[in-house]
């Protein structure tokens, strides 16, 4: 593509549309990508303003913003996403289905750093519902040359995909709740009002809940049986705290599985516990559940649901951007918290 004085583009194809507004009456293109410029349209370019063009150069190969868009898109992703566009050169990528949303973040930023192509997404491990959009990419400038575009397009490719969505596949949950209180009746157990609904918004249903009093081996147990019976996540609500009565960790270890995490640096939800029981997420959830809207465990039921495997690195990372600003009007999840 080569930019050009009018007079001397005379003759030559034009590489991008020219847009032609009249105020108060039409906007337009006065003339399209491909128009060869004759004479009789200097003058109107000069009443637009026009001291230059870009034309393409004859001896180059182009790919024109809308391909190369959807060129793009095609190599971003594979599976559970359909495409939109392109409209003013850019395509949108939306989810096909209902999940979670990853994106390869170093390969996002190499994209970005090319200074010819762009890719916008929403927050990594976003819940993202049928026909979403997640992302979007264009080139910046109107066309490409054909040997820059396709090696990068090749990388692409080779190091992707970029964007996945994983399906919220693991769909049978159980549900220990702890503490004297409620195991004895004195206090109501609230766990399932909060959690069924949290759950079915996944596609999830509770198919084990038990109540046990604060004794390891009663939590110990329960977590075992629940395993047994087909759980594909477990979740403990309460008695994580340093107070001496609080075993719920001490129960979580002794069923036998892995502990990765206790405490964690997003508030509300600091006495977070997470374990694995063999592929079995073991999620323990403090007693913020019961007072906040938004707490720890709407960052990671998701994950556990798709599959997505947690380790104590990703906890850590998740200090920036873990602070819940308890806003009057709850908006989450469409708010930073537990972003990154």
């Amino acid at each position: 593509m080569i930019k050009l004085s009018i007079e001397k583009a005379v003759g030559k194809p034009l590489a991008h549309d020219i847009t032609r507004i009249i105020p108060g009456k039409s906007k337009g293109p006065a003339f399209k990508k491909g128009h060869i410029l004759s004479k009789k349209d200097l003058a109107v370019l000069r009443d637009m303003g026009k001291s230059n063009v870009y034309v393409f150069d004859p001896d180059k190969g182009y790919i024109h913003e809308d391909n190369a868009a959807k060129v793009l898109a095609e190599s971003f992703q594979q599976k559970w996403f359909t495409l939109e566009g392109p409209s003013e050169g850019r395509f949108n990528i939306k989810a096909q289905i209902n999940g979670l949303f990853k994106i390869n973040i170093n390969l996002l930023t190499s994209i970005n750093q090319t200074e010819t192509i762009i890719c916008s997404t929403i927050h990594q491990n976003t819940v993202c519902f049928e026909g979403m959009t997640v992302a979007a990419t264009r080139i910046i400038p109107v066309a490409i040359e054909e040997s820059e575009f396709w090696p990068i397009v090749e990388e692409i490719r080779d190091k992707g995909p970029l964007l996945r969505l994983l399906p919220f596949s693991r769909s049978k949950v159980g549900v220990v709740a702890t503490g004297e209180e409620v195991s004895s009746g004195r206090v109501k157990d609230y766990s399932l009002d909060i959690l069924s609904l949290k759950v079915q918004s996944l596609g999830g249903k509770i198919i084990s809940h038990q109540i046990c009093p604060d004794e390891k081996k009663a939590i110990s147990r329960a977590i075992r049986q629940m395993a047994k019976d087909g759980c594909d996540v477990i979740i403990t609500t309460g008695g994580l705290s340093v107070d001496a009565d609080d075993v719920t960790l001490d129960g979580i270890i002794s069923s036998g599985a892995k502990l990765i995490s206790y405490g964690s640096p997003i508030l509300p939800g600091a006495m977070f516990a997470l374990a694995y029981m063999g592929d079995i997420p073991i999620l323990g959830i403090p007693a913020a559940l019961f007072y906040y809207k938004a707490t720890v465990l709407d960052i990671f039921l998701p994950r556990a649901m798709s599959g997505d495997r947690v380790t104590r690195e990703d906890i850590v990372r998740l200090g920036h951007g873990g602070l819940c600003l308890n806003c009057p009007k709850c908006t989450y999840p469409i708010c930073p918290f537990g972003k990154g």
